[in-house]
């Protein structure tokens, strides 16, 4: 199909047409609807209640307002050049929609519709159709067979499905929707900002290489996340990441792994993935780092937009109970992160704090301690030795979330229980996970050494930002997530730190 090639009116560079899609100042929806459930109504719906800053143009030659909006029967009618039109109507009506969005000066097209490619023959040469006319027309195309797109910084959230992440520097470019959508759904939950998200759909015209270059530009982004099923041209691939890698991490999934994987991907992309080794082996060139699970690139960009790089592999770490510093402990040895010894000084200053019957070692175990300056104070002395690199710090967020459980067990037991009490029992306690996590983001301002939490109970959020830093707060549901990490983090800055 020759994907990498576009219309030389784009300078031969397939990215370089991305900046008005990516920084629109208009939209249109062609195949508007107020039909619950519909393409055109999702898209159209979506746009205008998630507050995007420029105009929206809904086109459907049948209806007169959607969304207390003019509607315009052809695109041509629109009087002004549009940067983006999401097309929502059948495949077979898409080549005649570009011919028309080209007399209507649209600059790109994200094409929703599915039912090309990835159905069947007849399929694949109506994609060929609609990429020749694009190329043709001078036209950028994302799709088709997308879930859409999201510009943060332009409050564009053009998605078949509700997601409101908050804006930050992780983008995200997806060639399954669905799992984008609940990639975007989960960094809505956790607090991971977004800068971009693309559903890439069967790629006809920009591959995941194309967005790529774009994002090695993009201000907004610091983090790219990937998941991908198949690349058309993997030397390519490498040549780009390399470069970009050393500024900005990029983290893959690969899809496709397994036999089973390899088909569902082809069914559901209608392409076949490559060699898994291969691609391994590609990416390990490339500096890139890989993942298994979805969970994971959600882990890891929570991570990198929210902590310093560690300089080494040198891990402190503090714990409320003996038992989670061991399991921690382990998961570091065997991710290749060192448990340094304490030096004897550090020790003293410590037990000052702590029963004399504390570890006296690391993990630096508080053995439940009651004193709440202790858990801090701890953190702190380890980030101001030069022995260590980073810090994991376990136990002290979801404190609140614990003892407002106790609250109502025992309201709920004990009629005698004081409400007025027990209100300002649960207030000191939310009052003090706030200032513990403002003076860990402060300290690691301070140290410029990454300072890595896991909860007492679960909570909603992993990112925790405090406002006017340039940190934020980190807190996982178990070690494991963290010390995984971490641990990608210092492999991270082992490769930069070749450069």
């Amino acid at each position: 199909m020759g994907k990498n090639i576009i219309k030389s009116n784009l300078n031969d560079n397939p990215s370089s047409g991305l900046d008005a899609i990516f920084n629109p100042t208009s939209v249109a929806v062609i195949g508007a609807s107020s039909k619950f459930g519909k393409w055109g109504q999702r898209v159209l719906v979506n746009i205008v209640s998630g507050g995007f800053k420029g105009r929206v143009y809904p086109v459907n030659p049948k209806a007169e307002n959607l969304c207390g909006l003019p509607v315009y029967k052809r695109i041509q009618d629109i009087p002004e050049a549009v940067d983006i039109a999401f097309i929502c109507t059948p495949a077979k009506t898409v080549p005649s929609i570009l011919e028309a969005c080209a007399e209507g000066k649209v600059k790109g097209i994200v094409a929703i519709t599915s039912g090309f490619r990835e159905t069947d023959e007849a399929g694949k040469r109506l994609e060929d159709q609609i990429v020749s006319i694009c190329r043709e027309k001078g036209l950028i195309l994302i799709g088709p067979n997308t879930m859409g797109i999201i510009c943060a910084y332009a409050s564009l959230y053009g998605m078949g499905a509700v997601g409101r992440p908050k804006r930050g520097s992780v983008a995200f470019i997806s060639q399954s929707g669905n799992l984008g959508n609940q990639l975007i759904h989960w960094a809505e939950e956790q607090g991971v900002g977004i800068s971009i998200f693309v559903g890439s759909g069967n790629e006809a015209m920009l591959n995941i290489v194309d967005y790529l270059e774009y994002l090695e530009k993009d201000p907004h982004t610091s983090i790219i996340l990937y998941y991908v099923e198949y690349i058309e041209n993997g030397r390519r691939l490498i040549d780009v990441a390399k470069r970009v890698n050393r500024s900005k991490p990029v983290i893959i999934l690969k899809g496709g792994r397994t036999e089973a994987g390899k088909v569902a991907s082809a069914s559901h992309t209608g392409s076949m993935g490559g060699e898994l080794n291969t691609f391994m082996g590609a990416c390990k060139q490339a500096g890139l780092l890989q993942v298994t699970v979805p969970s994971e690139l959600l882990d890891l960009s929570a991570g990198f937009s929210s902590l310093p790089l560690p300089k080494g592999n040198r891990i402190g770490i503090v714990t409320l109970g003996g038992g989670w510093g061991v399991v921690t402990a382990d998961e570091c040895n065997e991710k290749g992160l060192v448990i340094p010894s304490l030096p004897d000084g550090m020790i003293k200053k410590i037990g000052q704090h702590l029963p004399p019957f504390w570890s006296k070692g690391n993990p630096v175990d508080l053995v439940g301690t009651e004193n709440r300056d202790v858990p801090l104070l701890a953190v702190e002395e380890l980030l101001k030795w030069d022995g260590i690199d980073a810090v994991i710090s376990l136990g002290i967020d979801g404190i609140h979330e614990a003892v407002r459980v106790m609250i109502d067990t025992t309201l709920q037991a004990d009629p005698l229980a004081s409400q007025e009490f027990m209100d300002k029992v649960e207030g000191f306690n939310l009052e003090y996970e706030k200032k513990y996590i403002h003076r860990i983001v402060e300290l690691m301002e301070i140290y410029e050494k990454p300072v890595i939490g896991v909860s007492l109970v679960a909570t909603k959020e992993t990112v925790r930002s405090v406002p006017g830093k340039r940190y934020s707060g980190v807190f996982y549901q178990s070690p494991e997530s963290a010390v995984n990490v971490l641990a990608m983090m210092v492999s991270y800055q082992q490769y930069v730190a070749q450069f």
